[in-house]
C-alpha cells in the first residue's frame, strides 16, 4: 500500500497561513484607519512569511515522506 505523507503537514500549512492572515488583516485596518504608515508597506514583510511557512512545510513533507519510506 502507497503512502503519501503524513496529513499532518497540510493541516499545520494551512493553520499557519490561516493566522498570518488575519494578523495581516489587523495590521491592515490598523494601518489604514490612522495608526500608522501605508498600509501597503506590510505586504512584502507578509508576503515572505508566508513563503517561509510554505517553504518550511513543503521541506518539512518532503523529509517525513523519505524517513517513512526507510
Amino acid at each position: 500500500m502507497a503512502r503519501f505523507g503524513p496529513p499532518e503537514t497540510g493541516t499545520l500549512v494551512i493553520a499557519g497561513l490561516l493566522l498570518l492572515a488575519l494578523a495581516f488583516a489587523g495590521k491592515w485596518i490598523y494601518d489604514y484607519s490612522g495608526g500608522g504608515g501605508a498600509p501597503w508597506s506590510v505586504l512584502p514583510w507578509f508576503g515572505i512569511a508566508a513563503a517561509v511557512i510554505i517553504v518550511v512545510g513543503l521541506v518539512s513533507f518532503l523529509v517525513r515522506g523519505t524517513a517513512d519510506d526507510r
